[in-house]
């Protein structure tokens, strides 16, 4: 597929969120997100967006949005936070990474292993948080390709894998997504 028939679908579908859309060296892919995924999605979000409010820092979120670079690539994260240069992007109605700052961290969550990391390298992410169920994995951004580690650059004294995997297994013995993030943190 070319780059203009991406741009093409990308204009189509408009403002809905669905498909998800990913491009790279000239092939498309296509993304439906399940129940499942929406789940896992809200509550890291809403467990990165707690850690944020209680340590009072400003941040800008965006869920979904499209990051492209003309002609390479184009790809939809599931969220995105941009927490060091939040302020070159707030306000803004679109992102322009040939002049805007990428997002510290793109989360996927990947129920049907239709993630790769290595697609965020183009993208200048400097962490890529991926989900697959209960467990949360966080790479890092180092020349030339991503590096799995234990803790986010951004939040160096916070366990965050265990974090999500306690309020995980907290949703499954009946807790609702809030309450087990607020027992959490």
């Amino acid at each position: 597929m070319s780059w203009a028939e991406y741009q093409q679908l990308v204009a189509n579908r408009g403002n809905h969120s669905t498909p998800r859309f990913k491009y790279a060296n000239g092939y498309l892919t296509l993304k439906m997100p399940t129940f499942e995924h929406g789940q896992l999605d809200a509550i890291i979000a809403d467990l990165i967006v707690a850690i944020l409010n209680q340590q009072l820092r400003d941040y800008v979120r965006t869920t979904p949005v499209t990051l492209q670079i003309p002609e390479q690539a184009g790809i939809e994260p599931d969220h995105c936070f941009w927490l060091s240069n939040w302020a070159a992007v707030s306000g803004k109605s679109r992102i322009d990474l040939a002049t805007d700052p990428p997002p510290d961290i793109a989360v996927e969550v990947d129920v049907a292993n239709f993630t790769n990391v290595a697609d965020y390298k183009l993208f200048r992410v400097p962490e890529v948080w991926l989900i697959r169920g209960n467990t949360l994995s966080i790479y890092v951004q180092t020349p030339g390709e991503y590096n799995q580690t234990e803790s986010s650059q951004f939040f160096p004294d916070i366990a965050i894998p265990k974090l999500y995997q306690q309020v995980t297994a907290a949703v499954a013995e009946g807790a609702s997504p809030p309450r087990a993030i607020r027992s959490i943190i």
